[in-house]
């Protein structure tokens, strides 16, 4: 009998690796939100703080929201990847893609602070990155399940993979919404609020299927 071919070694110590890298990379991506802003900060000593505020009141918004964008993103990342068990060299790829999106979320806030408001492109190049973002963490997912390399793979369903694409198909439409009324500008992204609230209806609705009535 002819022995299997041995693939590329992949161990416990690497999934570390790439946990540590991706958390490293969200840190520093986070970081850099602020620093437009604390160039800005040193002018307060000719001015004031209230007129920091005043005039910075958009890129503090966007900042702010930006900082809540990514930490949700590493949220589900991190959620993900507490129930992997292994990792694929098409995982690595895909997740340099998430990690290429978190690295141009603080570029495309910039971009959005401080073009001419209601651009178009900034707002849509923004919105654009987080639905790509959104997406690669739901294929990532997909690729563990089909390589067996999550901890619940067994309470998982089709059905729970694709409730998840919820809020990227939201995204997606908070993109359309944005680049057609730019004047709107972030404020698409709020239909997150509503996309949150379906997934968790739907996910209700399959655990009143699955639990046993009395």
């Amino acid at each position: 009998m002819t022995a299997p071919e041995a693939g590329p070694l992949r161990t416990q110590r690497g999934l570390e690796r790439l946990i540590y890298f991706s958390d490293a990379v969200v840190a520093i991506a986070i970081t850099l939100i602020a620093l437009p802003l604390v160039d800005s900060a040193r002018d307060v000593a000719s001015s004031s703080t209230a007129k920091f505020l005043s005039d910075n009141s958009y890129a503090l918004t966007a900042a702010g929201v930006s900082f809540v964008v990514i930490s949700v993103l590493w949220r589900d990342h991190h959620r993900l990847f507490e129930r992997a068990t292994g990792y694929t060299p098409r995982l690595l790829r895909v997740n340099m893609v998430w990690l290429l999106c978190i690295v141009a979320l603080p570029v495309a806030t910039v971009l959005d602070v401080y073009s001419q408001r209601h651009d178009r492109l900034a707002v849509g190049l923004y919105v654009g990155v987080l639905v790509v973002a959104q997406a690669t963490i739901r294929i990532e997912e997909f690729i563990l399940y089909r390589a067996g390399m999550l901890a619940d793979i067994e309470r998982i369903t089709a059905e729970d993979l694709a409730v998840r694409w919820i809020n990227v198909a939201a995204t997606a439409i908070a993109l359309v919404v944005a680049v057609a009324l730019p004047q709107i500008g972030l404020w698409s992204l709020l239909i997150l609020v509503v996309s949150g609230q379906l997934e968790a209806f739907a996910h209700r609705r399959k655990k009143a299927r699955t639990t046993p009535a009395d």
